[in-house]
């Protein structure tokens, strides 16, 4: 789900650095057919807990640790036979991954990159992006 959003590897972005994951069972139900207002996390091989919050307008924010990593834009193309969900990190010079989702089973679902790298993900509680600070009233007291 960088699935960059959610691509658990090391800071020089070596997916060898991904926890080993177990296959999802064929029988569990369908992927989501609709991404928007959802979270996913993974865990890397070092512990590391990446969380991708994907929002409704269609940017992404990437935690690692909690702390921010990445943002950037998102798009799920539903075509039944390459149903894909893709990140775009900003600035715009990073480089588009892809991500094909599998079945979901008990909260987990497995997504698999072009390069054929699997990853587990875990449907985590969504939390849409903090407001603006606003706390600057100009009306007189």
């Amino acid at each position: 789900m960088a699935l960059p959003a959610c691509t658990p590897a090391s800071d020089e972005g070596d997916s060898a650095a991904l926890t080993p994951q177990q296959v999802v069972s064929p029988s569990g139900e369908p992927a989501p057919e609709v991404f928007a207002a959802t979270a996913w996390r993974a865990v890397a091989a070092d512990g590391a807990r990446y969380t991708t919050y994907l929002d409704a307008d269609g940017t992404y924010r990437d935690l690692r640790n909690g702390d921010p990593r990445q943002t950037g834009s998102w798009s799920y193309s539903a075509v039944e036979r390459d149903k894909r969900l893709c990140f775009i990190p900003t600035p715009a010079t990073g480089v588009e991954r892809c991500w094909e989702p599998g079945r979901m089973s008990g909260g987990t679902m497995k997504a698999t990159n072009d390069d054929g790298v699997s990853i587990e993900l875990e449907r985590v509680e969504y939390r849409p992006p903090a407001e603006p600070d606003t706390d600057t009233d100009d009306t007189p007291a």
